[in-house]
């Protein structure tokens, strides 16, 4: 008898801290999102033109045809031509490039080159700057 009396207790007492407005608002949210998710099934599911009957011994001719096609793209190895790799291609003979300048470019007449410049031509790193 006391566990039906406590529980009796417990039950008032979470009913005082739930609102019937809570419980409405979240009904009515359940009742959108399913809303939502039967208009995401509904559009998931339609049907695009697709007969309802299709004859599969004429989709099958139609890969039997496709398979054919594709044997006609295979090379020696028996790989498709989609999956074989590209062609070497020489840089060098492909391009027609300037050769490329030797020595320092001269500098322009009215500008000066202030920067100094370590070995390989790059500016060079102030000793300040360099922790030993």
């Amino acid at each position: 008898m006391s566990a039906l009396k406590s529980a009796n207790k417990e039950l008032k007492g979470m009913m005082k801290t739930v609102k019937i407005e809570d419980v409405d608002n979240l009904q009515d949210e359940m009742m959108d999102l399913m809303d939502i998710s039967n208009e995401i099934q509904e559009s998931l599911g339609r049907s695009y033109n697709v007969p309802d009957y299709i004859d599969e011994e004429e989709l099958l001719g139609e890969l039997d045809a496709l398979e054919v096609d594709m044997g006609t793209e295979m090379d020696a190895d028996g790989m498709p031509s989609y999956l074989q790799p590209d062609k070497v291609y020489d840089v060098e003979d492909g391009l027609n490039l300037p050769s490329a300048p030797i020595g320092h470019a001269s500098i322009p007449a009215g500008r000066s080159n202030i920067q100094a410049e370590d070995e390989l031509g790059l500016p060079a790193v102030p000793r300040a700057s360099i922790r030993d």
